[in-house]
C-alpha cells in the first residue's frame, strides 16, 4: 500500500476531527477511525487489497463527517440568525420556549 494512500486517509480523519465531527457526525468519525486502524492491520497481515478498500472507506466516512459537520454548524448559524431577526422584529424567536407563570 503506497504511503500516500495512508497519509491521505489519516489527513481526512484529522480534518473531520477539526471540523467538529465528534459533535455533528460521531458515527461517521468512529467508522473512519476504525477503518483506518483495520487498514493498518490488514497491511501488516499482508492483505494489501483489503487495506486499500478500508482506506477508501475510511476516507469516504471522513469526508461525510466533514460535510455533516459543516451542515450542522450552518444550521446552528441559521437558527441564531433567525432568533436575532425575530428579536429585532419584536417576535419570540423560533427556539424560545413559552414563558411559564
Amino acid at each position: 500500500m503506497p504511503p500516500a494512500e495512508l497519509q491521505n486517509a489519516t489527513a481526512a480523519l484529522a480534518l473531520a476531527e477539526e471540523a467538529g465531527a465528534a459533535t455533528y457526525a460521531p458515527l461517521e468519525l468512529r467508522y473512519a477511525g476504525e477503518q483506518l486502524e483495520q487498514a493498518r492491520q490488514a497491511e501488516q497481515g499482508g492483505d494489501l487489497n483489503q487495506a486499500r478498500r478500508l482506506l477508501e472507506q475510511s476516507q469516504v466516512n471522513s469526508d461525510l463527517a466533514v460535510a455533516k459537520s459543516r451542515l450542522g454548524r450552518t444550521r446552528e448559524a441559521v437558527q441564531v440568525q433567525a432568533a436575532a431577526n425575530a428579536q429585532l422584529r419584536g417576535e419570540p424567536g423560533p427556539a424560545t420556549p413559552p414563558e411559564t407563570p
